[in-house]
């Protein structure tokens, strides 16, 4: 049964917060996405790229957490012939915890837009709340599918077997490679539309 791992998930939130507020210090404002920048910056934001990079972040974030305890678990296997905790975490635990743990961090940045709404927004904007709320949460799910994508993106690089055949349209449908490409794809999807919604709102 999939349930979410107390610790690893709150590791994993304060990385994806700490990955949030480390680009914003770090990139130029041209290149960081903010919900803030398509309503009401009119300077010259690279909206694409900045998209893009955004969520990369949940991404990178997810693979290294995922990366990490399947190495752990192989050294562990190694050395006692058994993991059983780190098995139960894999198989069931470990995507859905990196996946709600990027969730909650993407809704903490947003809190203060969604709990302060009137005090934050320009009044012109204020009758269109709801088409903003509803942008934001899917902007969420985009933001945890990235999440997702990372820790199976992982686990396929990690468990990868000479054995695998080639991805092609024959074994695509099998290819172990594809859960990660296909959670990329939806991903990227949804937060394409949520932009689309946010961009429309103006």
């Amino acid at each position: 049964m999939k349930s979410i791992h107390p610790h690893l998930f709150l590791v994993a939130t304060f990385l994806n917060l700490a990955a949030i507020k480390t680009a914003a210090l770090l990139l130029p404002d041209r290149f960081y996405f903010t919900f803030s920048s398509f309503l009401f910056d009119e300077r010259s934001v690279l909206r694409l790229q900045s998209l893009v990079i955004k969520f990369a972040l949940p991404f990178v974030v997810a693979f290294a957490l995922a990366a990490l305890i399947y190495q752990a678990r192989i050294a562990q296997t190694a050395l006692r012939g058994s993991a059983a905790r780190l098995d139960r975490l894999v198989d069931e635990q470990l995507d859905l915890t990196l996946t709600y743990a990027a969730f909650l961090s993407a809704l903490l940045m947003a809190w203060p837009y969604i709990l302060m709404w009137d005090l934050l927004i320009d009044p012109a904007l204020a009758p269109q709340r709801l088409l903003f709320l509803i942008a934001y949460f899917v902007y969420f799910a985009g933001y945890a599918l990235f999440a997702r994508a990372g820790a199976e993106a992982a686990e396929a690089v990690m468990t990868r077997s000479a054995e695998w055949p080639p991805l092609t349209l024959a074994t695509v449908a099998d290819h172990p490679l594809m859960r990660p490409i296909l959670s990329s794809i939806g991903a990227a999807f949804t937060a394409g539309v949520a932009a689309f919604l946010i961009s429309g709102s103006k």
